[in-house]
């Protein structure tokens, strides 16, 4: 199992129509091709994370670099992996407000890794606190549980 983590920009404001767009197709095209995962759309970028069989996720992640709507793709992740960590999303996603006291924390490093201000070999930090994300969106418990010390 392959899990790659890539930011991009898009070179131009989306509509949230051509946003949405990009969702139906992706959730679409990763269910056939078996990818599980997470984008995130915030200040004019994309950070994405896909999982599943290598080849699958190599050529999607070719297809998305070559897309006219993502620019300066690069990979912050790339890792084999035991089992999924996104397993119930076939894309999950998240356009985040940064003006939320309560999501600002959590996603202000996807904010720096869209603008390339994150150092590199920080992936690994980027997909923790993703698969935290992920966990907390599924899970019935209140959410300061996972926050007690």
């Amino acid at each position: 199992m392959r899990q790659l983590l890539y930011v991009s920009h898009t070179g131009r404001q989306l509509a949230p129509g051509e946003l949405n767009d990009i969702l139906v197709t992706a959730r679409a095209n990763n269910a056939l091709l078996g990818i599980t995962g997470l984008l995130l759309h915030i200040d004019g970028g994309f950070l994405q994370m896909l999982e599943g069989e290598e080849i699958a996720v190599r050529e999607l992640y070719t297809r998305i670099a070559a897309d006219r709507r993502h620019a300066d793709a690069s990979i912050m992740l790339d890792r084999e992996i035991p089992c999924r960590v996104f397993a119930d999303w076939s894309m999950g996603y998240e356009c985040p407000n940064l003006n939320d006291p309560e999501t600002a924390g959590m996603f202000g490093v996807v904010r720096s890794a869209v603008h390339d201000q994150l150092a590199p070999g920080t992936g690994r930090i980027v997909a923790m606190m993703l698969q935290t994300f992920y966990r907390v969106q599924n899970s019935d418990l209140p959410l300061n549980l996972y926050y007690a010390g």
